[in-house]
């Protein structure tokens, strides 16, 4: 996984549907595996390795500095649906617990699951505008492997976000 993050924390709060008095600390780890599912595979490794190279760099080029503000939402809203699930229950040494406060109570697991569903819907969307994006503007990116033909929307798969086991 590449470790360097394509969004610093200040374009994730802007794009995500978080508070503005969330710590955002507790997101940077799902950042960047949010980045490696969900951006990488649409980019291609040799866009996203430039990408990579020019924010290490601080030498974003016009094109790609476009590009990473057409990131920004899809990849904040990924995230926020890689971290849902860890910010409801936390892993401890004796098991998992609920996160709950004096001051608030924990949806259920089922709120918890609309709520997913309802950010990755979201996330989805813009993701197949970022394709859009990446399509109407391909001559500005030739790194680009574009892997989808016709309509980006039908090629991205639906993933519902459930594992159902087998009986």
């Amino acid at each position: 996984m590449n470790k360097i993050l394509l969004i610093t924390e200040k374009l994730f709060k802007q794009h995500s549907p978080i508070t503005a008095a969330t710590d955002v600390a507790e997101f940077v780890p799902y950042l960047g595996i949010a980045q490696e599912l969900h951006i990488t595979p649409l980019l291609g490794t040799a866009l996203m390795d430039e990408l990579c190279r020019q924010v290490e760099a601080n030498s974003l080029n016009e094109a790609n500095s476009a590009l990473i503000m057409q990131i920004a939402p899809t990849l904040s809203f990924y995230t926020v649906y890689q971290a849902l699930p860890f910010h409801w229950a936390t892993i401890v040494n004796k098991g998992i617990t609920i996160r709950e406060s004096e001051n608030s109570k924990g949806v259920s697991i089922s709120d918890l699951a609309q709520l997913r569903q309802w950010i990755k819907n979201d996330a989805d969307l813009l993701k197949k505008q970022l394709a859009d994006f990446l399509l109407k503007n391909k001559g500005d990116y030739p790194l680009w492997e574009n892997k989808h033909t016709g309509c980006v929307a039908e090629n991205i798969p639906f993933d519902s976000g459930f594992f159902f086991p087998k009986r």
